[in-house]
């Protein structure tokens, strides 16, 4: 019994401290009226490209934002990497600071980065 408990114990501890292992995370229900955006902290504006009678949203900050990545299934919003990361590496990235994100992206999926242009 005593060996069952060490073992789980240690692979505790090995998915703790590595850091290549994305565990996925819930994303946060975006609000829908501005009473509720505002209640949650967000601010309710036009994210992207603006264009007559676009609708407004609510821009949320990410509660887990600049946390290490290697996946966006482990943020709330994206895994983005650094801005002199070549496409098509391994990286580890940060969480954006927001749960939507919008513009030429650097994101990470499966520990590699993507390019991608999000409007």
């Amino acid at each position: 019994m005593r060996a069952h408990v060490l073992g789980q114990a240690s692979i505790v501890v090995v998915v703790l401290l590595c850091p290549s292992v994305s565990i996925a995370k819930d994303k946060p229900t975006i609000p829908t009226t501005e009473s509720e955006c505002v209640a949650k902290g967000g601010a309710w504006t036009i994210l992207g490209l603006p264009y007559p009678d676009k609708p407004k949203v609510c821009d949320l900050k990410a509660t887990d934002a600049g946390a290490a990545c290697s996946d966006s299934k482990a943020c709330e919003g994206v895994c983005l990497a650094a801005e002199s990361t070549p496409v098509g590496t391994k990286a580890t990235g940060r969480c954006s600071p927001y749960v939507r994100n919008f513009g030429n992206l650097l994101l990470i999926r499966n520990g590699v980065v993507e390019q991608f242009n999000v409007e």
